[in-house]
């Protein structure tokens, strides 16, 4: 049994007969009479009548879709399960109305002859029949249609969270590698360099740990990280910077935590520096609701495996939050990479 439908609705219920049933009494003495007789020929108990055989014959058709429901389901044929309610609710309303309809003129009123009564009044239920149970089956199938929809979208916002959270999860194998063959190097040249080193990597690091089950961090908590990042870059060299121009009014911006050392990183892997060529990176914003990373194009010859897969990955895990799309321009020898910031509004109760 569908409960969403409107036919188990209990004001539709209620106020349905009292609308319908009043509409069939007025249907009826418009076919029998004319318009200007309207006044003088109604009778209080003929529009009852109409209002009580309008609610049991709803409410029996509203039984008999519940019990056909149970036999024989949609899923089990669609076009027979559609022919048998038709077919067998016509001959039940013809059935329920031709009884009340005769027993309302031979008890009630006292008339043996009320064939033409009989057939009209029949008639209108028998219409009413079949627009109820078209109603009902197109509003079954928009309820089904709807929840189709919903269950999409759920399993959408599912797969954003997964994405979501392996982003977030996910460990630089490629920037652990190359950190652990700096201190390797470093702990046969300097030991005192090392503790430093491996005091900044531990910092880094728990940056994204502590992180991990945040779902959003502060753009000034994240570029601090990306700095971070770039003093364990420039253990072997001090050829990278990174300028930050951030206006004050944007640091408490959210955006995913382990944005701005990605950005870092993906534009350092893929960049040639050295002392002819160091790399200085600039941090920014324009007045808009998004922070831009930039930089001097010195691209490697070789591109490096999947470098736009992260790029991608991080464009996935901001549509969980937002339809702004991460931007990667390359103009005017340089490239420049902007992330959409997010600011969280708290609803005054």
């Amino acid at each position: 049994m569908d409960k969403n439908n409107f036919i188990h609705n209990l004001y539709f219920r209620l106020i349905s007969p009292l609308v319908y049933g009043s509409m069939v009494y007025i249907l009826i003495l418009l076919v029998n009479d004319r318009i200007t007789e309207l006044s003088s020929n109604f009778e209080l108990f003929e529009l009852l009548f109409c209002i009580i055989l309008t609610y049991l014959n709803f409410e029996s058709l509203r039984l008999f879709i519940n019990l056909i429901d149970r036999f024989y389901a949609f899923n089990k044929g669609i076009r027979l399960r559609i022919f048998l309610q038709f077919t067998l609710s016509a001959v039940w309303v013809v059935l329920i109305t031709s009884l009340l309809v005769s027993v309302y003129f031979v008890y009630l009123v006292g008339y043996r002859v009320f064939t033409e009564e009989l057939y009209l009044i029949t008639s209108i239920y028998l219409l009413s029949s079949i627009f109820y149970n078209s109603l009902y089956i197109s509003i079954f199938y928009l309820n089904k249609q709807n929840e189709a929809v919903l269950q999409r979208e759920e399993n959408l916002r599912k797969n954003l969270e997964y994405r979501l959270q392996s982003f977030k999860n996910e460990v630089n194998p490629d920037l652990l590698y190359d950190s652990l063959e700096t201190l390797v190097s470093l702990i046969y040249k300097d030991a005192e360099e090392a503790d430093v080193f491996i005091n900044r990597l531990a910092g880094f690091y728990r940056y994204s740990l502590d992180n991990r089950q945040d779902e959003l961090s502060t753009l000034a908590k994240d570029i601090e990280a990306g700095k971070n990042l770039v003093e364990l870059l420039n253990f072997e060299n001090s050829f990278i910077s990174l300028i930050d121009e951030v206006e004050k009014e944007f640091l408490n911006d959210e955006v995913i935590p382990g944005t701005i050392p990605l950005l870092v990183h993906h534009l350092v892997r893929n960049s040639i520096i050295s002392s002819a060529h160091p790399m200085q990176i600039k941090i920014f914003t324009d007045g808009e609701q998004s922070v831009s990373l930039q930089c001097k194009l010195n691209e490697r010859l070789k591109p490096v495996p999947q470098a736009l897969r992260e790029i991608k990955d991080l464009q996935q895990a901001y549509s969980f939050y937002t339809d702004e799309p991460l931007v990667r321009i390359k103009a005017y020898n340089e490239i420049t990479i902007s992330v959409p910031t997010l600011r969280l509004e708290v609803e005054e109760l």
